[in-house]
Order: C-alpha cells, then sequence, then structure tokens
C-alpha cells in the first residue's frame, strides 16, 4: 500500500510542461518510492537459512575403523582413524562428545567435536579428536545419558559403564558396577540420581529381560520390581518417569518406584512396541513398531494412541530440540510431523538410497534445527535437506560407505553470549 500510495504522490507533483519544476519535491518522492520498493522486497519469503556454524556431523565407515567428521557449513571432512568399523553412536548430553559403541570388540570410546554447547552461543574448544576415557565391558549395547553422566549397559555380563562428560579428558577409563546377570539389557536415569534398569528374572527363554528395578548409582537396590512382563525392550524416560516396551504393553516405571502397564491395543495381537522415543521439547513419549506403525503414549490418558500405521514405516526420529518427528518410509516418502499434534508439517519423496534386503548399507538419519541429514550407504554420500521444504540443499562424497551418524555441537549461530 506505501508503494502504490508513494506512486500516487509522484503522479500528483510530476510537472506535465516542465519538467524542472519543483525539483525537490519530485526528487523527494523518488526517494520514497525507492524506499517503499525496498520495503515491499524485504516483504517477499526468506531464503534457505544457513546450518549453524557449530553443528558438527561424525559418521563411522561400514568396512574401515575410519570416522568421517564434517563441517556442514564449510563441507570440510576430516578422517580420524578409530580402532574398529562399524561403531554405533550416540550423542552425549551436552551434545560436544559422541559415544561409540562397537559391541563385538567389547569397547566404547569417546569423540570430542571440539564444540561447547550453551544456551544461546557456543565456543570452540580445541580440535576435534578421540577422548582419554574408554569402556572395554562384555558386550556394551544400550546407551543412555543425563547432564553429565552415561551409562552403557554390558549385556556380556549385566554390569553397567558409568562415564561424565567432565572427565573424558582426564579419566582413563569408565566405573563399572554389576546390576544383575548377562541379559539384553537397558539402564535409564532418572533426574535424582536414581537408575531404573532391567533385570532378568528367567521366567522367559533367551536374553530379554523381565522386569525392571531402581538402583543407585552403585547397583545397590533402592526399589525391587513389583510387575513381571513376557519380556522387555527399548526405553525413554523424562527425568522423572521411565517407558519400557513390553509384550503386554508399556511398562511405566516412576521415579518413585511405582509401576504399572499401559496395555496394547487389541489390534497389535501378538505384535509389541520394541522402540520408546521422548520428545524434550515436546513433552510427548512415542512408540514404535517396525515395519508397522508409530504409535503416541499417552500417560495421562493411560492409552496407546495410533499416529499412523504402514507396513513401509522405516525408521522414526526426533530433531535437535525434541520438537519435531522425522519419520522415513522404505519407498522414499519423508514426513516432518509436528511433536505434539502430529499434524504433517512437510511430506516428500525423496531419492533414498535402500540396499537389497541382507545386504549392507542401510540409510541412518539425524536433524538438526533446520536441515535433515540422510546417508546413502551404497554410494557413500551424505544429503542434507531443508527440514522445511525437504528440497535438497546439498549433497556431499564422502571417503567411504557410512554406517551410522551423529549430530554434535550446537545448533547456536553465535560465539559469545547476548
Amino acid at each position: 500500500m506505501l508503494f502504490s500510495y508513494v506512486c500516487n504522490i509522484v503522479a500528483f507533483i510530476k510537472p506535465k510542461n516542465n519538467m524542472f519544476k519543483k525539483p525537490i519535491l519530485y526528487l523527494a518522492a523518488l526517494f520514497l518510492v525507492f524506499s517503499a520498493c525496498q520495503d515491499d522486497d524485504s516483504e517477499q519469503p526468506n531464503p534457505i537459512v544457513d546450518e549453524s556454524p557449530f553443528i558438527r556431523v561424525l559418521l563411522s565407515d561400514q568396512d574401515k575403523p575410519d570416522y568421517y567428521f564434517l563441517n556442514p557449513k564449510t563441507n570440510k571432512i576430516e578422517v580420524h582413524a578409530g580402532q574398529f568399523a562399524a561403531g554405533r553412536l550416540y550423542t552425549s548430553p551436552g551434545k560436544r562428545f559422541a559415544a561409540v559403541i562397537n559391541t563385538d570388540d567389547n569397547l566404547v570410546s569417546f569423540f570430542d567435536s571440539g564444540v561447547e554447547a550453551h544456551d544461546d552461543h557456543a565456543h570452540i574448544k580445541g580440535s576435534p579428536k578421540w577422548a582419554l576415557t574408554k569402556a572395554q565391558g562384555s558386550r556394551p549395547v544400550h546407551f543412555y545419558g543425563r547432564g553429565d553422566d552415561m551409562l552403557i549397559f554390558n549385556d556380556g555380563d549385566g554390569t553397567i559403564d558409568h562415564a561424565k562428560e567432565s572427565t573424558l579428558h582426564t579419566a582413563p577409563t569408565t566405573r563399572n558396577f554389576s546390576v544383575g546377570v548377562a541379559h539384553h539389557g537397558a539402564p535409564a536415569l532418572f533426574k535424582n540420581g536414581t537408575i531404573a534398569v532391567t533385570e532378568k528374572d528367567g521366567s522367559v527363554a533367551g536374553t530379554l529381560p523381565e522386569r525392571v528395578k531402581i538402583v543407585d548409582m552403585q547397583g545397590n537396590l533402592l526399589h525391587a520390581s513389583t510387575i513381571q512382563t513376557g519380556g522387555i525392550h527399548g526405553e525413554a524416560g523424562n527425568g522423572e518417569t521411565v517407558l519400557f516396551g513390553c509384550r503386554e504393553g508399556i511398562l511405566q516405571v516412576d521415579d518413585d518406584g511405582a509401576q504399572r502397564v499401559i496395555p496394547n491395543p487389541a489390534s497389535f495381537g501378538t505384535g509389541w512396541i520394541g522402540t520408546v522415543l521422548y520428545g524434550e521439547a515436546s513433552g510427548k513419549f512415542i512408540g514404535v513398531r517396525s515395519r508397522t506403525g508409530l504409535y503416541e503414549i499417552d500417560l495421562e490418558a493411560g492409552e496407546i494412541k495410533t499416529i499412523e500405521e504402514s507396513s513401509k514405516l522405516y525408521g522414526v526420529a526426533y530433531d535437535w530440540h525434541g520438537e519435531r518427528l522425522v519419520v522415513i518410509y522404505s519407498d522414499g516418502l519423508v514426513k516432518v510431523l509436528d511433536g505434539q499434534s502430529f499434524q504433517t508439517l512437510s511430506s516428500k519423496v525423496l531419492p533414498i538410497d535402500f540396499p537389497a534386503s541382507g545386504s549392507v548399507g542401510n540409510p541412518v538419519f539425524s536433524a538438526s534445527e533446520e536441515f535433515l541429514y540422510i546417508t546413502n550407504g551404497i554410494e557413500g554420500k551424505l544429503s542434507v535437506y531443508d527440514m522445511e521444504t525437504l528440497e535438497l540443499a546439498k549433497e556431499l562424497n564422502l571417503p567411504g560407505k557410512p554406517a551410522r551418524i551423529a549430530l554434535l555441537g550446537s545448533v547456536a549461530h553465535d560465539e559469545e553470549a547476548h
């Protein structure tokens, strides 16, 4: 409207017989027109937002003990030699480090991104490198972190390795303590410093545990299990409550020792949720059944609610803050869902390469605040997509074929606080 108004002014004062009449007013009007045009341009959609200069990507290689450390802002890729290939990668609670787990080789190591995150800014702290601390428990698998603490459950002997982010460059080893017998277990930390951890009572054949108890940071029993299940797998917590997937439904364990089972919907039949996720920003618990469906676990209603079901469901993950859900299907369809309402924010079929059944090279993915990172384990590439539009922002060739991915660092755009 400003532009139209100024144009009318120009037409009104423009001299018809003498082009030099009222020159000052005419020039002033032209200046207003120029300003109005600038204001009009500012109302156009913003260009794609650049990635934070403090985001880092760590990738393990399928075949070689090489770890690729990438700065997506500059496209710089560093190769860091590790001890073993195909390490599973987990971002530390502070997001500076990655825990690298090599189960078959009985090793957990930690990689330092060199980025120290704060709420609204970040600092560069030295160069990216391997930290000093290592754990050598028997068959380490499940990882869980909260605050300064990180726990790794060792399936081979039923112990937990405990590491602190603040001492990863000074402590040569983790602290190890026993919580029971060997099984495929998982720990989860409460805000009060206690641990909900799975327990094997032998009532079900195989390695899956049947119970959950609460122990202190030395493994001493605080609250005994009150519910026996037909098998447990998958866990997530919000600091006060931890949810475990079990054959009967969802086992809820509170920090005061209270336990209950939220039953499976009748439509599940003999199926059950084996993966549980929690979104920090959304405050929602999500259950995933591979190649079956995605579900909200409503604690207030005590109910498991269907978000969507599909036999093509491939993977689900929260973004950096736990605000949005990224859902990927085996036909290449990618959806970004609001983490609270579960409404679709963006949806697009992307050229994702899935290997033949039984082959290696499955795509893995992770999302920052602005971008979605998806690997191509067949051709050795990393594709980066804008989270709002799912348009390709860039594609990078890697030195090898990626196996796992972790995002580290900070989504802040400034190095100093404001």
